[in-house]
């Protein structure tokens, strides 16, 4: 099999090397770099790229990817694992959603089309993009803070024919979490959390390389990160990468389909109470959080507009925050079952 090659990375048969994508220059003439670690397998097969801190307040994938590489033999690897841990150093250094320097995020269109001379973020977007270049499927790696339920997301009306969502399809079943459909809400709620277009994983799967993305649990990366582990291992298993089966996942899949519904949305301010855990199905009326005044009376009963599941009680900030809430404020994303 012969050398993988993708930028100044040059990687043998049977090997992993680590390396660094140049992205940009700080004020004070800092490089900023993307790191990379490519598995390069002793026989041919499918390169799959996987990201992490694509937001930067989000590490368990970071943690996901650097436990993942620990535990696979490039001996015994068929095609190409492509590893970043830290997709969006600027954001990920600061413990911000967003870069601090632009205020964009990778989880917006940075990709097709990339810009190589934009702003900070959108010249990582580029270095990045050279890696989705080589690639066959892609998994992005997200969280949400407790509490929350790992999910992974389709984009079945982005994929660019029957076959690419045929494939991402069966990346979801074998990751091995609650799959949910992603599209945008017709309610108006996206434009609180952005397009389902801009994320990743569609865009990638609209150019052809089957994406998944998926929410494990806690943006500190101390929890969650086995399912993640589990679950790329066994979209690998899956793809024919290794010889492993695939294996039960660690976390309870709920039974059923659902399709994202939206948001919820506080009309009153004060503290956000969650009564129900998140991943519970719910009927459509069912309270699933208090908002609570100072003197402890409750001002609002958040309820569920469907029937369906929380798959996560949002804080003030991405990824951050608190639950204390202004009215008007995104407090939880929705799945609703389908019948």
């Amino acid at each position: 099999m012969s050398v993988f090659e993708v930028g100044s990375l040059h990687v043998p048969a049977g090997e992993l090397r680590h390396g660094r994508l140049t992205a940009t220059t700080s004020a004070s003439g800092q490089v900023v770099s993307v790191p990379v670690s490519i598995m390069h397998g002793a026989e041919p097969g499918p390169v799959l790229l996987v990201t992490g801190a694509t937001h930067g307040t989000e590490i368990t994938g970071t943690r996901t990817l650097l436990k993942l590489i620990a535990r696979i033999d490039p001996a015994r690897l068929r095609g190409t694992l492509i590893s970043v841990p830290v997709t969006n150093p600027l954001a990920f250094d600061r413990a911000t959603y967003a870069s601090p320097e632009d205020g964009i995020h990778l989880g917006m269109p940075c990709y097709w089309p990339s810009d190589p001379a934009g702003s900070p973020t959108l010249r990582i977007g580029a270095q990045v993009r050279s890696l989705f270049d080589v690639a066959t499927h892609y998994i992005d790696l997200h969280n949400n803070a407790e509490p929350a339920v790992p999910m992974s997301m389709e984009f079945a009306a982005q994929c660019s024919s029957p076959e690419v969502r045929q494939v991402q399809r069966a990346m979801a079943e074998a990751f091995g979490v609650t799959p949910v459909l992603m599209t945008d809400p017709e309610d108006g709620t996206a434009e609180k959390v952005g397009s389902v277009d801009g994320q990743p994983a569609a865009a990638s799967s609209a150019h052809g390389i089957p994406g998944l993305m998926v929410e494990l649990l806690d943006e500190h990366g101390h929890q969650g990160y086995e399912a993640g582990v589990r679950g790329v291992l066994n979209v690998m298993s899956k793809l024919g990468m290794l010889e492993e089966p695939v294996a039960p996942q660690l976390v309870e899949r709920l039974q059923g389909s659902f399709t994202y519904h939206g948001v919820l949305t506080s009309r009153e301010s004060g503290v956000l109470f969650p009564v129900c855990d998140p991943g519970t199905v719910m009927e459509q009326g069912s309270v699933v959080a208090h908002i609570v005044g100072m003197d402890g009376s409750v001002l609002e009963e958040v309820k569920m507009p469907v029937t369906g599941f929380v798959w996560a009680f949002l804080t003030t900030a991405p990824g951050g925050g608190s639950f204390a809430v202004p009215e008007g404020h995104a407090v939880g994303f929705v799945a609703a079952a389908d019948v």
